[in-house]
């Protein structure tokens, strides 16, 4: 009798082993699980803010060409112009368009560097106002199919002053002259949030030869 309990309470206790041995076999896995997904999360999230920041860098650089492009385009049309008026005084300490060449709006009559000091167009526009990509170049439109895409948020503005003779990074306070002027167009872009930022600053400084007459 007693042999027999012996061995009934022998494989009792080899069943409640195996039984705590499958638990802790199940509970084990479960915890490789949970840090499996953990680690799978981080890795996820790795990637995923990688590729955002590398679309970002590609947009940002891409904004940058089409900046410089948008710069340049406009500095060669102003270096393109008389220093100034016919007729008047490369030292009028007025930079400004007078009311005539001001009144289409848009760059066509300007015929001389001073007539861009003050200049903003948003989005970027040729001489006679149309948006840039839809220009044909003589005042026209392109067919639609010929149409570039729209550049839209982005800005250009001029500023023209007088520079001092010995330091062209000099800008004059209002009054003063000399014979160089400073040509600046800057370009910003506007993004969805309606944050403004300043992308291309180019800076050019041309020189007024004397002459007998000025």
């Amino acid at each position: 009798m007693y042999l027999s309990q012996a061995i009934v309470n022998l494989r009792t206790c080899q069943e409640l082993r195996r039984h705590d041995h499958l638990l802790v076999g199940v509970a084990f896995t479960l915890i490789e699980t949970i840090i499996a997904l953990g680690l799978m999360a981080v890795v996820v999230g790795a990637v995923t803010y990688s590729l955002v920041s590398s679309l970002q860098v590609a947009e940002e650089n891409q904004d940058l060409v089409i900046a410089e492009g948008l710069a340049q385009d406009l500095m060669n049309e102003i270096l393109n112009r008389r220093y100034c008026e016919l007729g008047t005084s490369p030292y009028d300490p007025y930079l400004r368009p007078g009311s005539v060449e001001k009144y289409p709006g848009t760059r066509e009559l300007f015929d001389d560097i001073d007539d861009y000091n003050g200049w903003v167009e948003e989005p970027p526009q040729d001489r006679w106002g149309i948006p840039l990509g839809e220009e044909d170049g003589v005042g026209g439109r392109r067919p639609y199919p010929a149409r570039a895409a729209s550049l839209s948020g982005f800005r250009r503005e001029v500023i023209v002053s007088y520079v001092s003779s010995q330091d062209f990074s000099k800008t004059l306070p209002f009054g003063s002259v000399s014979d160089y002027r400073k040509i600046e167009v800057i370009v910003s872009r506007r993004y969805p949030n309606n944050v403004v930022r300043q992308l291309v600053k180019l800076t050019r400084v041309v020189g007024h030869v004397p002459s007998e007459q000025f």
